[in-house]
């Protein structure tokens, strides 16, 4: 899943997707809707062994980007977070089962992420 999963997932809630011809602000994707425009930066993740013992997916970004979203297809639960990016923003950690510590504060859940701000 990748930058054409999160267009479909877009169009199908509604959102008019546009694709830049080039890529060198980290914007992969523009979505509009309602008079509200977003920057999204697709960020795919591999789903190793190593990945699947962990009870969070942790994203950095490595370059600055114009992007206001950043949208992170899991795979394991077929469904894409849209999470917003803060500005100087640039480690993101989104947890999809508790941790063997079971330490819950402060933790951004999956669930939280799965419809794009308007």
């Amino acid at each position: 899943m990748g930058e054409l999963s999160v267009a479909i997932d877009l169009l199908k809630k509604g959102w008019n997707v546009y694709e830049p011809v080039v890529d060198d602000h980290g914007v992969d994707l523009v979505a509009e809707k309602n008079n509200t425009t977003h920057y999204v930066q697709v960020k795919s993740h591999s789903h190793s062994k190593y990945q699947q013992s962990k009870p969070s997916i942790e994203i950095r970004l490595r370059k600055p980007s114009k992007a206001n979203i950043m949208a992170v297809p899991m795979e394991m639960h077929r469904c894409i977070c849209y999470i917003p990016i803060m500005t100087g923003q640039v480690f993101f950690s989104i947890a999809y089962r508790e941790a063997k510590n079971k330490q819950n504060a402060h933790r951004q859940w999956y669930e939280d992420y799965l419809e794009v701000p308007e």
